[in-house]
């Protein structure tokens, strides 16, 4: 009889690498680069690549220390979203030891890929934003809107004359934030490669198209005010690029859309009541602490055992059924 190898769920279902959805998660982000290239000049294409160097580098030194392991690309995807969530005139020093922390301490120091417990880029941005809040000052554009990021300036709703430009990418912001056209359009690429699913992205902006309108100041979903801040910040980035992120997000359904949706909530709080004008980054950061938690919530019982416990089966013997399906 042929031996049959059992293992634990999550079961491998399709032929696809690492390597190869990274590629697609690049490709993806391709034009927004391009855009933010446009936008900002030759300083843009320089902190993307610091980002993406310094980040690389930190995950070449620390397979090389652990004397194993694969450079799957992974850390590329990491340096340019945390370029993507920087202002152009970031500091380089600052970019790169962003890159460094992301990766090195955020994720292989937890064991690489795959057991991280927040986003690199976000954890990364993050410790910027708090440690060193004047580095993200540098909104470099010429010809921009006089506020450092156009969340700064929404007031009550202009219509499209006021959102049109965040859309487009003609708006001053992040790298990342000038365009949310090219960021849809990057994400439908990644819907359609089968990379995300829509309905993650989908659940966290409703979700913060809800609070903003319920308690933004603003009634009417279809108002300037909740299309703009929909448009605006890092919104669009997060909701199709980290929120989607296979480590740092819950495994179940339901676990799914519960994180996705507090994702989009937080930010529209932290906005609307918080002290900085963006809050997608730690939004993301408190809900990747929750996904244990939305875990234990939301898991389903192992086959069989729903059915034993419905019948008031004995816990002993639910642990001898659990036991059998283990071939312990």
């Amino acid at each position: 009889m042929k031996p049959t190898l059992s293992q634990s769920a999550p079961h491998i279902r399709r032929g696809r690498t690492t390597s190869a959805i990274m590629l697609d998660v690049l490709i993806a982000l391709t034009p927004s680069v391009v855009a933010a290239v446009y936008v900002f000049g030759v300083r843009a294409l320089l902190l993307l690549t610091v980002t993406m160097a310094a980040s690389a580098a930190a995950q070449w030194l620390c397979l090389a220390l652990r004397k194993g392991g694969e450079f799957d690309g992974s850390a590329l995807v990491t340096g340019a979203l945390l370029a993507l969530s920087l202002p152009a005139g970031t500091s380089l020093w600052a970019a790169a030891a962003a890159g460094v922390f992301a990766v090195a301490v955020v994720k292989e120091a937890f064991g690489g890929i795959g057991h991280n417990l927040f986003n690199p880029a976000m954890a990364a941005r993050g410790l910027l934003l708090v440690a060193f809040p004047t580095l993200l000052t540098g909104y470099t554009r010429p010809d921009a809107v006089s506020s450092a990021t156009p969340l700064s300036g929404i007031g009550s709703p202009g219509g499209p004359a006021e959102w049109l430009p965040m859309l487009t990418g003609t708006e001053n912001g992040s790298m990342g934030e000038t365009s949310a056209l090219l960021l849809l359009v990057g994400g439908i690429y990644l819907v359609l490669r089968g990379v995300i699913r829509l309905r993650i992205p989908m659940t966290c902006l409703g979700a913060f198209a809800a609070v903003m309108w319920v308690f933004g100041g603003e009634r009417g979903l279809f108002t300037g005010n909740v299309v703009a801040q929909l448009l605006s910040g890092g919104l669009m980035l997060g909701a199709f690029y980290m929120v989607t992120d296979f480590t740092t997000k819950p495994t179940t359904f339901l676990g799914e859309l519960l994180f996705a949706g507090g994702v989009g909530a937080l930010t529209a709080v932290l906005r609307i009541w918080g002290p900085y004008p963006e809050g997608v980054c730690f939004a993301i950061l408190l809900m990747n602490l929750l996904v244990p938690y939305s875990e234990i919530l939301t898991r389903q019982d192992r086959l069989g055992i729903a059915k034993a416990k419905a019948n008031n089966v004995p816990n002993d013997n639910i642990e001898r059924i659990i036991k059998k399906a283990a071939g312990e």
